[in-house]
């Protein structure tokens, strides 16, 4: 196993690399991972993260990096060098491994990104104004319904997973019918 997650920070040995916004600054306790690199001593990471309740930590894809998401946010970590590669994204809910092709599919609270072993990547527009249900996958078609505020309504989208395209989302389509509003002129009195 290259990493372990761990119920806190250590109370012995090398402080953890601090993982946050603040940097080695920042002293809160988040997700703990203890790092087995093959080059070097085991290390511990702490990772604060986003706004979501989902987090996990796995291999990435191309079998060097680790994935770390930590409420919702997610980050790609190189255990041998003890540092941040990546940032896949935050608000992170789901993930989805497909491991005979390789690569991570990423559902965030409006759209989609992915990153594959050779560390291509691609982010879907945005599908849905708040949400989805109902998510269904068939080989490299990922199916499901996305919420709109337009009659308070769920409508189904397509996502082709090898390269993110989505011709059916709601957001976009209402999106491209919005029109500018221009206030009139204050009459003077």
């Amino acid at each position: 196993m290259r990493f372990e997650v761990l119920p806190g920070l250590p109370p012995y040995g090398p402080p953890a690399v601090s993982f946050t916004e603040n940097g080695p600054r920042e002293w809160r306790e988040g997700l703990v991972v203890r790092f087995h690199p093959t080059a070097s001593e085991p290390w511990v990471g702490n990772f604060l993260g986003g706004l979501t309740k989902f987090s996990s930590v796995l291999n990435h894809p191309n079998g060097s990096d680790v994935i770390v998401i930590t409420m919702g946010e997610a980050v790609v970590v190189d255990p041998e060098t003890r540092s941040l590669r990546d940032h896949m994204g935050s608000q992170i809910e789901e993930i989805f491994v497909l491991e005979e092709e390789k690569f991570v599919v990423f559902r965030s609270i409006v759209d989609f990104c992915a990153i594959t072993a050779d560390n291509t990547k691609w982010h879907s527009p945005q599908i849905s104004w708040d949400g989805f249900r109902n998510l269904a996958r068939r080989g490299l078609e990922l199916s499901g319904e996305a919420w709109t505020p337009i009659g308070d309504a769920w409508v189904p989208f397509k996502l082709d997973l090898s390269n993110g395209q989505c011709l059916d989302a709601i957001y976009q389509a209402e999106m491209s019918r919005a029109r500018e509003v221009v206030p009139r002129p204050m009459p003077k009195s």
